[in-house]
């Protein structure tokens, strides 16, 4: 959730360097008198493949599941997972399935795990989320973490055929079991929550999971001590969880924190270390940090100004379906700054900006001044064919 969407310039905390005359100029006579020119679906764990090294290798070189030699001392239900590993790293899914599921209706919990994932995975045969969720439940049965998130996952779905009632219970189930993502996600149930104490054993569950290195658990910590939720407001947290997150290449957290260190928030203020930031986050392909990024190049903040980058990064913004970065590139398009100017695009993407991605309208004196001036330009047969085609697309 982005809580910094205000671009640098339009802030009022002293850093104004843009200003607004040049957006007054677009409504004067003389801009008026020129011509225009996409699983939350984890990975499979890798942990519950139990083979001995060598014996991977000569599976994933050709190994036969069905006549490999099995250790002796296994019980029937041992030997079929025995043989369903070798099949699996193998990729013969189709036999690692049933050896699986022969496994799992013995006993062994980690079969009945895999069993559940490649019935959910449609591996070694056709997608099955019933199936998943039997065999899901027969490992949960046991407090198998794994086993537990996965139901919560196949219960966010909300069908009910699978009957496993609302995702919650499951995630905490498995949170309380150590599941590292499972944390985060009770964790942002608590923090969604409407009971404000919940506020509290959110910023705890965030806090156990960021530091067991998620990245997802550093960013909703940094969320919760940036916005005082379950407990006292801690800016300087705030950025060290932002940073620490970043580290861990998560783009909004790159985003806070370049935002952070370009406006002074929770430490020292520094122009250069913020577009960094803005550029890991920019570079990750996060839409608002793009044109962040843009418009740090546009000012010559932190670095060397460059319209024609700038421009670049507003326009990738606005294809992203940011507003801010809509605006900024409508704003370039006008004034012909980085881009060649064209008002006909200006005012499409001015328009564009006026309804944020839910659809709802953005209030915007800066953004609504733009249009009144392209409208200013542009012929009413012209606006009214943008306007309809815009209108036409949401």
């Amino acid at each position: 959730m982005t809580i910094r969407p205000t671009p640098l310039f339009r802030t009022a905390s002293g850093l104004v360097i843009l200003g607004l005359t040049a957006l007054v100029a677009l409504a004067t006579p003389a801009f008026a008198g020129q011509e225009a020119p996409e699983t939350d679906a984890p990975t499979f764990p890798r942990d519950l493949i139990l083979l001995p090294q060598e014996v991977q290798s000569a599976a994933s070189e050709g190994l036969a599941a069905q006549t490999a030699e099995v250790p002796t001392g296994l019980s029937a239900a041992e030997a079929a997972w025995y043989r369903a590993q070798i099949a699996y790293v193998g990729e013969d899914f189709f036999l690692a399935r049933n050896y699986a599921e022969t496994a799992a209706a013995g006993g062994v919990v980690d079969a009945a795990l895999l069993s559940g994932l490649m019935a959910r995975n449609g591996e070694g045969g056709p997608v099955d989320l019933v199936t998943a969720a039997r065999w899901f439940s027969r490992a949960a049965d046991r407090d198998d973490p794994v086993a537990l998130y996965n139901l919560g996952l196949l219960a966010r779905r909300g069908d009910p055929a699978l009957e496993l009632g609302q995702p919650e219970p499951w995630f905490e189930r498995a949170a309380r079991a150590g599941h590292i993502p499972a944390m985060v996600e009770h964790a942002v149930t608590l923090r969604n929550s409407p009971v404000p104490q919940d506020a509290i054993a959110a910023r705890e569950w965030a806090g156990r999971a960021a530091q067991q290195g998620s990245a997802e658990g550093m960013y909703q910590l940094a969320q919760m001590l940036d916005q005082g939720q379950g407990g006292e407001r801690d800016a300087a947290g705030a950025r060290v969880w932002y940073e620490r997150a970043a580290n861990d290449r998560h783009a909004e957290a790159a985003f806070q924190a370049g935002m952070m260190w370009a406006d002074g928030e929770g430490g020292e203020q520094d122009d250069a270390t913020g577009r960094e930031w803005l550029r890991v986050a920019a570079e990750s392909n996060y839409a608002p940090a793009q044109g962040q990024y843009g418009l740090m190049m546009y000012q010559g903040r932190g670095g060397e100004a460059d319209p024609d980058m700038a421009a670049y990064w507003f326009s990738r913004g606005a294809s992203g379906g940011d507003v801010e970065s809509q605006f900024l590139y409508a704003f370039a398009l006008a004034r012909g700054e980085g881009v060649p100017q064209d008002f006909e695009a200006a005012y499409r993407w001015a328009l564009e900006a006026a309804v944020d991605p839910l659809g709802a309208p953005v209030h915007d004196r800066d953004r609504d001044r733009l249009e009144a001036g392209l409208e200013g330009v542009l012929p009413a047969d012209i606006r009214q064919r943008i306007r309809a085609e815009v209108e036409a697309a949401r």
